[in-house]
């Protein structure tokens, strides 16, 4: 009886080991061909694509779940693209690099780092845009500047506008391009994820001003000089919790950069005396007695100090078409249907305001459309999101509820799923936004 036993029992040990492998690696191998399809259409796609594999966890299991998935995206970015080692900025001349683009002429890059000999720690990236002179006298120009800023240790990205003909860095082809290095350089073993900035000078200030209202969830600070782009086109709300340095001179007025740069620091001063200290960080100066070149020493040092905010728990953020595309995903919410929002429109973007509040474990959440002034707002008709949360945002072992336009639309405790984390992996691309549970909202 009991060698039958025993015989019984270790029968069926054996049974869950080889059966738990197979199981295992179908898990693993449906993430890395989802994840693989996400990359490949990043650019196709409008919304978050459902990840069809659910897995129910325990609270106890979610930081190793995280740990999984994210190794396992981490090999898959790492299959499909990578970037160049990185070489010294001591470099006379270092290697100019390419990047195929879609549906735009190459990319040419310089990829360097600025460190001592001694420094380990994690760097800063820069991505720096040049301005709109002949490209291959600009590009070297802004190869030699960012040698000058004093910001180690930091790395650059310092790409080449592909086409003169088309010399604006927030076209629909540049946007897939740093996308693509925002993926890379969350992967990137020297890379510090929460210290990412943009800037550059005059067409690159203008396009760094709008790249940092445009992906605000993804940086630190942004530099733009010799620029002042109209409000209209970087929404002053989306620039909450990403400090802003702009620069420009007080005697520059062509396309009225110096007006647009006073306008910005009105509106920005009056948004920072309203609000909470820590939101809408700017240091925005017209400089005495300079034209359109300024003083562009003081740009980078100034944003180093600043590191990414992963958890704000108020955001107002206007999701706006940027050469007539829209994003996904910002933050901790991902578009599941579409928002019936047309960059042809009079009311072309919506404005989200989301605030989480721990004492009573609740989200309050709107969203309207409106125009590129914010003066006229709208109900919206149709559209679904995906709210993904964690407990860093609520306490999600108890219930929580969410509000949408002060009305309860969700009463619960959420469900932990692998199938959350893998989703939010593939739509942010960011280890700090490995979400465990979410919330489907109707709008």
């Amino acid at each position: 009886m009991k060698y039958t036993f025993w015989k019984v029992a270790w029968t069926l040990v054996i049974g869950v080991v080889v059966m738990g492998e197979p199981a295992l690696y179908a898990q693993t191998h449906a993430e890395e061909e989802y994840f693989k399809e996400r990359i490949v259409r990043a650019h196709l796609e409008n919304s978050l694509i459902p990840f069809d594999k659910a897995k129910k966890l325990s609270s106890r299991k979610v930081e190793q779940a995280k740990k999984e998935v994210w190794n396992n995206w981490v090999q898959t970015v790492q299959q499909i693209d990578t970037l160049p080692p990185l070489v010294s900025y001591k470099q006379e001349e270092p290697t100019l690099h390419s990047w195929d683009m879609i549906d735009e002429d190459p990319m040419p890059f310089y990829w360097i780092e600025k460190v001592d000999d001694q420094v380990e720690e994690k760097r800063a990236l820069f991505l720096n845009l040049h301005g709109s002179g002949p490209k291959d006298q600009e590009l070297m120009a802004t190869l030699q500047w960012s040698k000058v800023y004093q910001d180690k240790p930091s790395v650059y990205f310092i790409p080449q506008i592909p086409n003169e003909k088309r010399y604006r860095w927030w076209f629909k082809a540049e946007q897939y391009a740093w996308e693509k290095l925002f993926r890379l350089a969350m992967v990137h073993p020297k890379i510090d994820v929460n210290k990412i900035y943009v800037m550059g000078i005059s067409e690159g200030g203008y396009g760094s001003q709008r790249l940092g209202a445009f992906y605000g969830d993804y940086l630190a600070g942004a530099g733009p000089m010799a620029g002042g782009e109209p409000l209209e086109n970087a929404p002053a709300s989306n620039y909450k919790y990403v400090p802003l340095s702009l620069q420009t001179g007080e005697l520059d007025g062509g396309f009225g950069r110096n007006t647009l740069t006073l306008r910005a620091k009105h509106v920005f001063d009056s948004l920072a005396n309203s609000s909470n200290d820590g939101e809408y960080v700017h240091n925005i100066a017209l400089q005495k007695g300079k034209g359109h070149g300024v003083d562009y020493k003081v740009t980078t040092p100034w944003l180093i100090n600043f590191q990414r905010t992963t958890r704000p728990e108020h955001i107002t953020w206007v999701n706006f078409p940027m050469d007539g595309r829209y994003r996904k995903a910002f933050y901790n919410i991902a578009i599941l249907n579409s928002l019936e929002v047309s960059p042809d429109d009079t009311m072309d973007r919506v404005v989200f305001d989301l605030r989480f509040d721990k004492s009573d474990n609740s989200v309050y959440l709107s969203a309207l459309k409106t125009d590129a002034h914010l003066q006229d707002f709208k109900e919206l008709s149709k559209g679904t999101i995906a709210l993904f949360l964690d407990d860093e945002y609520l306490d999600l072992s108890k219930k929580i509820k969410v509000y949408y336009k002060d009305k309860l639309v969700y009463k619960g405790k959420p469900r932990l799923d692998l199938q959350n984390i893998v989703e939010s992996c593939a739509v942010f691309g960011d280890p700090n936004r490995l979400f465990p549970a979410k919330v489907i909202v109707d709008l």
